[in-house]
């Protein structure tokens, strides 16, 4: 599956965005963390956005947030009760 995972750095005006080929929207998340973890993605906290799955047969990206944040396993990620996710060093 096709995922895509919008986030912005340290509160910046633009988001940026990641394309991941995975099997669950959480390993497209994890796959986010591991890049900010090692240094790819320079800058503090990341704020995320959205998880979206590019949905094929209607052309359409859907939302999996929920999903990748229920299932995804990272230490550095918090949530907050409203549902929102940042990494935070």
């Amino acid at each position: 599956m096709e995922y895509r995972v919008k986030y912005t750095i340290n509160g910046a005006a633009h988001s940026s965005t990641q394309y991941y080929n995975v099997f669950h929207s959480s390993e497209a998340l994890e796959f986010l963390a591991h890049t900010w973890r090692k240094g790819s993605v320079h800058g503090g906290d990341l704020n995320i956005l959205s998880v979206e799955e590019y949905n094929r047969y209607n052309q359409q990206w859907e939302d999996r947030l929920a999903f990748a944040l229920e299932y995804a396993s990272i230490p550095e990620m918090v949530v907050s009760e409203g549902g929102n996710a940042t990494f935070s060093r």
